[in-house]
């Protein structure tokens, strides 16, 4: 929960307190890192760009992690803030689930995306999200069959 915490405080500081924003455009848990007091702080900027206060996005090549870009970022080059909260996303389904994004099986078949598995969960439950939130962390999804995942 810290480390979640510690990244929201992180792109809450990059895109409201800094003049001009900054845009990540690559969160994920490996650009997660702790400091020597365990607290989360957001790292690796290699591929920020700066926006400015009056401007809603940076039209770019796209750049980033596989499973972690945003579908509109993808489609329209268009980077802002939304893209990022939607990696922030992707990160929280991750530490929930103990999933990967992209979970690629063996090296030939590719099994598929974190939202892939968090979509079945919507269409056997319905769309009570807080149901969905609760039961994550206890259930795993192979070969499209739900087991109870040891804890």
């Amino acid at each position: 929960m810290r480390v979640a915490l510690g990244a929201a405080r992180g792109l809450l500081y990059l895109h409201e307190q800094c003049n001009p924003k900054i845009i990540h455009r690559d969160v994920k848990a490996a650009n997660i890192l702790l400091d020597e007091s365990f607290e989360a702080v957001v790292g690796d900027f290699g591929l920020a760009k700066l926006l400015d206060q009056r401007d809603s996005h940076v039209t770019t090549a796209v750049r980033g992690t596989v499973g972690h870009i945003a579908p509109e970022y993808l489609s329209t080059g268009q980077s802002s803030e939304k893209t990022d909260v939607f990696g922030f996303g992707i990160l929280l389904l991750e530490l929930i689930t103990g999933h990967k994004a992209l979970d690629a099986g063996n090296a030939q078949v590719q099994k598929g995306m974190i939202l892939d598995w968090v979509s079945s969960f919507f269409k056997l439950f319905g769309s009570s999200l807080f149901y969905i939130i609760s039961c994550l962390p206890l259930w795993s999804l192979r070969d499209n069959n739900l087991y109870l995942r040891p804890c």
